[in-house]
C-alpha cells in the first residue's frame, strides 16, 4: 500500500513540474489564416531574464511582439506583468508554438515555459 502512494505522489510531483515548465500538455489555439491572437507569457519578474516565442514551423504560424508606441523600457520590472506576444495564422495547417525563457546574453534555446499547439484553418 505505501508503494502504491509514493508511486502516486512521484507521479503526481511529476505531471506538474512538467507542465510548469513548458513541457507538458500544451494548450490549444485556433486562428484563421490572416488572423493576429495576442496571448500573454509570464516569465521570471527579474530583467536578467528574456521570453522568446518561436513556432516549429514558421510556414503556418507566426510569432512576434508587438510594437508598442512610445518606446518603453521592456527591461523595467518594477510593474512586472506577462509579456505580449502575437501569433499570426499564414497557412492551414497546425504547428507548435513554443515560449522559452533564458538568461540575456545566454545561448541555447532556453528552459521551455508555455506551449500552444496552434491550428490555422480558413474562415
Amino acid at each position: 500500500m505505501k508503494r502504491i502512494l509514493l508511486f502516486s505522489l512521484l507521479a503526481g510531483l511529476s505531471a506538474c513540474g512538467s507542465a510548469r515548465n513548458g513541457q507538458g500538455r500544451p494548450q490549444r489555439l485556433q486562428v484563421g489564416v490572416g488572423e493576429i491572437k495576442e496571448v500573454r507569457v509570464s516569465g521570471r519578474q527579474t530583467g536578467d531574464f528574456e521570453l522568446i516565442g518561436t513556432s516549429e514551423n514558421d510556414e503556418v504560424v507566426e510569432v512576434s511582439r508587438p510594437e508598442v508606441q512610445p518606446p518603453v523600457d521592456t527591461l523595467d520590472r518594477k510593474n512586472a506583468r506577462p509579456t505580449t506576444f502575437q501569433i499570426k495564422g499564414v497557412t492551414t495547417g497546425t504547428a507548435r508554438v513554443i515560449f522559452t525563457e533564458k538568461r540575456m546574453g545566454e545561448t541555447g534555446s532556453g528552459q521551455p515555459v508555455k506551449a500552444y499547439s496552434v491550428q490555422v484553418t480558413n474562415r
